[in-house]
């Protein structure tokens, strides 16, 4: 009896503001309307704008109750209350009602998948236990992470206080956006400045900022920071996710994660601040697009508050290559930044640092260098040559920089040969480095498979890099990235043809693998895509940042089992 009593508030909210939400969204989309005449939607709508509110307060009152503390209820149920105080404030208004109690509705859905912390022996009480009972692995809690994420920014994304003034947004943009930000890419289907009001920003700001540092990562970042201690199970997941071998470690890299990043991006805004200040801009529209600019940049999302992104500013190096570091620091990994660090922290040489930062340094070194000799030359006597010795340099190591995978663009990609636009796409799917806010195949997997090929050539049997062995797992996990990796990009391009007749295969495949790698360069084409092309190439840009990742996760958490049976050898003709 006890349970059930306890359970009361959550039946309400699912059957009755459920109830609502559904009848008032077949309203809005004039869905049924044989089945809404036969409703009472006069007298539904009525009671629903004190009935909502009145559930969400003894959902609340309930919840405190079962609280430690007023300071336990207010880190549990935060969301809760930024949800039931501005129902209260716009108190009549039935849009409100309904699009807050559909945000606050849906994440109390998503609560099922989190485990309720139990000071006594696990003891699985109440529907928050649901997705610990079905003992999901990693791979799937970040999949369902990300996907629910997407799907709570696409909701406010929605809401009208997220649009400009005089402006509507749609569903299929708001998921697009929403999927965009929270994977880090920077495709729009809409313009970012035009469309979205001062809110509209700072929530795809907000699924930025969380989408590259990493849902699990932001959260046991969050629990850290509180004191609170992770959970055995969590620590088996962020054990996974960061790549670490014991709970010393992983605490602090999570805590390093954060510092790093807030640092960072402090530092970026301040610099892109005075040089946006420079530029003629007042000091607090300054302000706003320096903070704005640098998150964006660190977290390799090329959102930008200009409609020709940053075009306007590409001969400006105080904007544009501080954008281009800020890339380059946010690509290269966490892990990387802090094994740099205690070198020079602790004055150690390049030859001490660990095999992992030496292949990334190495790696993004040389195609830093070949994208920005590359675009130089190609691009001279072409798109680059009304520019002097210095601006040539500038704009295309700024184009070398930004498929690696920010997506930010200081000149007009179409105004570039198709030769230079392959090579683009051949660094876009490529991308950042392990552990960093970018996607891509990585930039480890692509030297592992070049390393292994060489040996190959060589006669060895062993991949090496910098005097050590690669394990044989590892090589053959990074062969598995990048072929499903190939396979995903030309279906995706396979369908986008279908899909899109009417656009070049140069601009589709430029477009699946931006999406696909996160990036979020275009070369045009994506406002104008049709409703199911939209589709695909949100699917290309959650499996671009969730896929590579979950594989690893998929194949590293699963345990090896000893054959049972062991076969004869058979020979297979290769070449």
């Amino acid at each position: 009896m006890n349970y059930f009593m306890g359970r009361i508030p959550l039946l309400l909210e699912i059957f009755v503001n459920g109830f609502f939400v559904v009848v008032y969204t077949l309203q809005k989309s004039n869905r049924f309307p044989h089945i809404l005449a036969k409703l009472p939607m006069d007298l539904i709508l009525a009671h629903a704008i004190w009935v909502v509110p009145l559930i969400l307060f003894i959902t609340l009152a309930s919840n405190f109750l079962k609280s430690d503390g007023f300071e336990d209820f207010f880190r549990r149920y935060v969301f809760s209350l930024i949800i039931f105080v501005p129902l209260i404030i716009t108190w009549g208004d039935i849009e409100f009602i309904y699009w807050l109690s559909a945000v606050h509705l849906f994440s109390t859905v998503i609560s099922f998948y989190e485990k309720e912390e139990t000071k006594a022996k696990a003891s699985y009480t109440g529907t928050s236990s649901f997705l610990f009972r079905l003992k999901l692995a990693p791979a799937e809690v970040v999949l369902l992470s990300f996907g629910g994420w997407i799907l709570l920014g696409s909701l406010i994304l929605i809401l009208p206080v997220s649009a400009a003034p005089g402006k509507s947004i749609a569903f299929i943009d708001a998921l697009f956006m929403a999927t965009s930000a929270t994977c880090v890419t920077g495709l729009s289907t809409i313009s970012l400045p035009d469309e979205f009001s001062i809110f509209g920003q700072m929530v795809m700001l907000i699924l930025t900022q969380v989408g590259g540092l990493g849902i699990m990562t932001l959260s046991s970042s969050m629990a850290v920071i509180m004191g609170k201690n992770l959970q055995m199970r969590e620590q088996v997941i962020m054990h996974d996710v960061l790549d670490t071998s014991s709970s010393e470690e992983l605490l602090s890299l999570i805590v390093d994660i954060i510092r790093y990043t807030f640092m960072i991006e402090f530092i970026g805004a301040i610099i892109l601040t005075m040089g946006f200040y420079q530029e003629g801009f007042e000091i607090g529209q300054a302000l706003y697009f320096g903070f704005y600019h640098a998150i964006m940049a660190f977290c390799n999302a090329g959102y930008a508050l200009f409609n020709n992104n940053l075009e306007d500013f590409k001969f400006e190096p105080l904007i544009s290559m501080t954008v281009a570091f800020l890339i380059i620091l946010g690509g290269i990994g966490f892990s990387v930044m802090k094994d740099v660090t205690d070198a020079i922290k602790y004055k150690r040489s390049f030859k001490n640092l660990t095999v992992h930062t030496k292949i990334v340094l190495s790696v993004n070194t040389l195609l830093l260098a070949f994208g920005t000799i590359y675009l130089f030359f190609g691009e001279f006597l072409h798109a680059f040559q009304d520019m002097s010795m210095w601006e040539r340099f500038q704009v295309s190591f700024f184009q070398s920089v930004t498929p690696r995978t920010a997506g930010f663009n200081t000149i007009n990609l179409n105004s570039l040969h198709p030769h230079s636009l392959y090579m683009l796409v051949l660094l876009m799917f490529i991308g950042a480095s392990p552990g960093s806010t970018g996607g891509g195949v990585k930039t480890t997997t692509f030297a592992v498979l070049l390393q292994s090929v060489t040996a190959t050539l060589k006669g060895k049997f062993d991949v090496e890099f910098f005097e050590r062995r690669i394990p044989a797992a590892t090589v053959v996990k990074s062969i598995a990235i990048f072929i499903i990796s190939l396979i995903v990009v030309s279906v995706g391009v396979l369908v986008m043809m279908r899909l899109e007749p009417d656009k070049s295969f140069l601009a589709l495949l430029f477009e699946v693998t931006s999406a696909f790698g996160t990036v979020g360069l275009s070369l045009g084409i994506t406002p104008f895509l049709t409703v199911l092309g939209k589709i695909t190439i949100i699917l290309m840009m959650f499996v671009g940042r969730v896929g590579p990742l979950t594989l690893v996760l998929a194949v590293g958490s699963r345990a090896v089992l000893p054959n049972k049976v062991e076969y004869p050898e058979g020979k297979v003709l290769i070449g």
